[in-house]
């Protein structure tokens, strides 16, 4: 009886692992429904310089290695986020939003 449990068991197994989906093909959606397409990452430049290190010698990096990764100023006001814009906008409820004097 024990074997015929355990093989059962494997069965239900093996079948869950054979119905799984590919991956679609189609953009994710936020939680009201519009299709989230980002454009891909990329490192800003001088970010991933290739250096080679002699065998028993200490690193040392290049000091202006944290100039590229300094935060940049916005660069001019932002369009409002619709459908069709959604990355580089202002969400229309953070424009003129301002924090409440607390007492």
């Amino acid at each position: 009886m024990k074997i015929l449990l355990c093989a059962a068991a494997l069965t239900m197994s093996a079948a869950a692992i054979a119905q799984t989906d590919a991956p679609a093909q189609a953009p994710e959606r936020d939680a009201r429904g519009i299709p989230v397409v980002s454009t891909p990452a990329t490192a800003p430049g001088g970010a991933n310089q290739p250096f080679s290190v002699p065998p028993g010698a200490q690193v040392v990096l290049s000091p202006n290695q944290q100039q590229v990764f300094t935060p940049q100023p916005a660069q001019g006001e932002m369009p409002p986020c619709t459908r069709e814009v959604t990355d580089r906008c202002t969400q229309t409820y953070e424009r003129s939003r301002t924090r409440a004097p607390r007492s």
